[in-house]
């Protein structure tokens, strides 16, 4: 099972470091593709989720994986951006298939047959991505996946955006296709933040966001207020207000948002024809190209968006849960609440005394709120 390595001891152990301390996940950012697309600890867990996944396949032998943590470890608390450290990994990954091939430190001398290796795995009988609500996934198994044959309410939806045209304008509800991907960085992304049109409406993103919006945090209470805000905003009327929140109320409940874990499914290249890439006999020939430089060609990502619209055998998907919520979200609430001023009123002040009240007051009307909201969410 894919997701398993990310129940080994030392791969929590990694994990937790470069969540919680900046040494390992503070990098420059902008000389990466879609650096803007990413929020708080998102890039640098996405990118060792994607270590992670690429040893599994590549490699997939525990045998070396303490010591391939190892080095991952080295190279996140060493380099400082992002673009060094994915062709880092792809020199690590060199050196472990030398391993297991059997040629220890004899790289240079089976430079072809190493690359060969890497490319058999990863692209011949590799993988396609698609990220994919956890809900769906039982289904998945059981019939295969029919693009955008599953439930939803995308009738809905589609009222709401031939009244209101600016809502939900980068969705096409009537297509009958869904988008592959083999960037698993950004196939994490989008399983995250999956369904796009919907993170994206209840929580519009923005290149300048520090910290995680309140759809990745799982936040029902946040991500509602921004809907009322920006309905408010717009001076949406009350009844057609209050249809929109209904919606988009029943479309959380349908996601199971609350208790969600991104999941990507995972299709054979071989299925789409696409386990095949240009140029590799001149890539397997290079004899003077760094072999680390030429893996990376090997794995780069070739399709950022591949539309399919064809019925897929359960037998040719399968799934891998990242761990998300716990080392990416629980880990900022945990960064976040570290920062927190804690004000104690001074008894010789008494308009301290008034400010206390208000504030005391101002949380019980808070939790009264939350209480109310939750007892909706789950009628």
């Amino acid at each position: 099972m894919l997701s398993s390595i990310f129940e080994n001891d030392d791969v929590l152990s990694l994990l937790s470091k470069v969540s919680s301390s900046p040494r390992y996940y503070d990098k420059k950012k902008k000389d990466s593709i879609n650096y803007e697309k990413f929020s708080g600890l998102e890039q640098p867990m996405f990118l060792l989720f994607d270590a992670l996944f690429k040893y599994q396949i590549i490699i997939g032998d525990d045998t070396y994986l303490r010591d391939y943590v190892h080095h991952l470890e080295l190279l996140w608390y060493k380099i400082d951006n992002f673009h060094d450290i994915s062709e880092g990994v792809c020199k690590i990954l060199v050196k472990f298939c030398a391993k297991k091939l059997g040629y220890k430190t004899q790289i240079e001398e089976h430079r072809r047959e190493i690359l060969e290796y890497i490319y058999q795995k990863y692209i011949v009988e590799g993988y396609l991505f698609h990220g994919v609500s956890d809900v769906y996934v039982s289904t998945i198994k059981q019939e295969g996946f029919s693009p955008q044959l599953y439930e939803n309410y995308y009738p809905r939806f589609l009222e709401i955006q031939k009244q209101y045209p600016a809502f939900f304008s980068e969705m096409d509800f009537h297509h009958d296709y869904v988008s592959f991907t083999d960037d698993f960085v950004m196939a994490c992304y989008y399983a995250t933040y999956s369904p796009i049109y919907f993170s994206n409406f209840l929580c519009p993103s923005s290149s300048k966001k520090l910290e995680l919006n309140s759809y990745a945090k799982r936040d029902y209470m946040g991500c509602f207020r921004n809907l009322r805000n920006l309905l408010k905003a717009k001076e949406i009327n009350e009844e057609d207000s209050k249809k929109i929140e209904s919606l988009c109320h029943d479309q959380w409940k349908l996601l199971r948002k609350n208790e969600s874990c991104p999941t990507i499914m995972l299709v054979k290249r071989s299925v789409f024809g696409k386990n095949v890439i240009q140029g590799i006999h001149e890539i397997l020939e290079d004899g003077k190209e760094d072999i680390g430089i030429l893996a990376h060609h090997i794995m780069d990502y070739k399709f950022d968006s591949l539309s399919w619209n064809l019925p897929i055998s359960s037998s040719n998907i399968e799934f891998i849960s990242i761990p998300y919520v716990k080392f990416v979200v629980d880990a900022f609430k945990e960064n976040d609440s570290d920062n927190i001023e804690v004000i104690v009123p001074n008894e010789e002040n008494a308009e301290d005394g008034k400010v206390s009240f208000l504030l005391l007051l101002g949380s019980v009307l808070i939790l009264t709120g939350v209480l109310f909201s939750v007892i909706m969410l789950y009628q």
